[in-house]
């Protein structure tokens, strides 16, 4: 199903009884294709106007919650753009997520909408405005809160008008990574009413092995890189599965006071990190050395039957097998997150049948230096699949080298003049707010001006011109 500009389609549409999935939408900042290009390493090819979204979704019990997360809009009305979903990394507190300004996930997800994608990236539970403590590398709350917010955005850039084509491309890196294959996962395995299909997946540098790969973290001999984000891992699923009665029956002293207060929410994420690590390198210790006896004789087992490997097994999101094109991509310095995550992925999905994904290896990189060649890969990737129709069944939008605006930058309540139309005839407009709404329209007189109404607000608006072939020309308006 494809969404339209055209008012009547929007009309005989919202006639239509539907559940309203988002709670508000609000608007926040923009940031200029230029400025992207400065910041990220890509080839912006769009303006981006940001928007926060509080949309409904489910808790790790199952019931009703409220989540946050970021909706990012490519400024051009002239075509169908298809949406991206970026599931960030790790977050050191709350705050560190893509709805919240300043914030460099949110960059990443500025860049896929400044690359040609209506982006979106979700906050996860317990992390922007949900509150309670982040179910950390949770897969099924991951999956949901993604799905939720393809949903509510969806939803809502329906009943705006703004244009959206059905295809859905999914990506993450580090936990990110994680959670895109296990939203991927979900929307393939578990199909519901609401018609997403996956045309394209990228899943990069993941924990996607919990009960293997990450498992065996705890019993190495190195000194632990982030030993705060492994402990982390047992603190979340303590908290969803209700493993222990206390997190005393899993860690030991003098580590458990720092993991106390950490899940009480009195440190952030890096300050638990940086105490762990403290502790551990005053006492000559390793990660093992933090937990209980019991709790190391569970980790050192496979017993299919040990509710703590049940837990982590439920976690793992590698075992099933992609329909859609797949990038799995690492880099073999990663010292966060190791690569064979990216090696068993591969391989047990190929052997459980997928012919549709591809192993791509970032070279001897850092955790850190991997993000750019992943992201640029990711994008090279999508592209050999992703398609931009024009945003109406009639007319196409077409190229006058000599249509200009002056003045640009322009007062509300001025007069805006449009030259190098002289040749034509007459000649409709619509002026469109950064929402996507037609805030003024009409037909240009003889003198090719414009008086803008002084209720507009200060920001960037598209002028579409209609022309009397049918097809159509844009052009960017600043409002001072």
């Amino acid at each position: 199903m494809k969404y339209f500009l055209a008012p009547l389609l929007i009309l005989l549409l919202g006639t239509c009884v539907r559940a309203q999935t988002y709670v508000s939408v609000e608007r926040q900042d923009s940031i200029t294709q230029a400025v992207i290009e400065f910041l990220a390493p890509i080839d912006a090819k769009y303006d981006v106007v940001n928007y926060k979204v509080l949309y409904r979704t489910t808790d790790t019990q199952g019931n009703p919650d409220t989540a946050s997360g970021l909706l990012a809009i490519p400024y051009d009305r002239s075509l169908q753009f298809p949406m991206g979903v970026y599931m960030h990394g790790t977050a050191t507190d709350r705050e560190a997520v893509p709805s919240r300004t300043g914030v460099p996930e949110r960059l990443l997800t500025d860049a896929i909408a400044a690359s040609g994608y209506i982006a979106v990236a979700p906050d996860y539970l317990g992390l922007g405005d949900n509150d309670g403590f982040h179910p950390y590398v949770h897969a099924a709350s991951e999956a949901s809160t993604g799905r939720d917010l393809i949903l509510a955005a969806r939803q809502w850039l329906h009943e705006q008008g703004i244009p959206l084509n059905d295809q859905l491309f999914i990506t993450g890196y580090s936990q990110g990574g994680h959670a895109a294959q296990a939203l991927h996962r979900n929307i393939q395995e578990l199909p519901g009413n609401d018609s997403l299909t996956v045309t394209a997946g990228a899943h990069l540098s993941g924990p996607y092995s919990i009960s293997g790969v990450m498992r065996r973290e705890v019993f190495s001999e190195n000194p632990a890189t982030l030993p705060g984000f492994i402990a982390y891992t047992y603190v979340s699923y303590n908290n969803v599965y209700g493993l222990y009665d206390s997190l005393g029956q899993v860690f030991v002293q003098p580590y458990l006071d720092v993991v106390q207060a950490f899940n009480r929410e009195e440190t952030d994420a890096e300050t638990f990190n940086a105490d762990l690590d403290t502790l551990l390198q005053s006492r000559d210790e390793v990660i093992a050395d933090m937990y209980q006896d019991s709790i190391r004789e569970q980790l050192a087992t496979n017993d299919p039957d040990n509710r703590l490997i049940q837990v982590l097994r439920d976690n793992d999101t590698y075992e099933w097998a992609p329909e859609a094109p797949t990038l799995i991509y690492y880099c073999t310095g990663d010292e966060q997150v190791p690569f064979e995550n990216s090696i068993i992925a591969d391989s047990v999905m190929r052997e459980l049948g997928s012919t549709t994904v591809v192993l791509e290896s970032g070279g001897p990189r850092d955790h850190g230096q991997c993000v750019q060649p992943a992201l640029l890969t990711t994008l090279q990737f999508f592209e050999a699949y992703a398609t931009r129709e024009a945003s109406t069944a009639v007319g196409h939008a077409v190229s006058v080298p000599d249509f200009g605006i002056s003045p640009n930058p322009v007062g509300a309540g001025s007069r805006l003049r449009l030259h190098g139309l002289e040749r034509y005839g007459r000649i409709g407009y619509q002026l469109y707010d950064a929402a996507g709404r037609a805030v003024q329209s009409g037909e240009l007189g003889e003198d090719r001006s414009i008086a803008l109404r002084r209720a507009g607000h200060p920001g960037l608006y598209l002028l579409r011109v209609s022309l009397p072939d049918g097809n159509f020309t844009v052009r960017k308006v600043m409002l001072r």
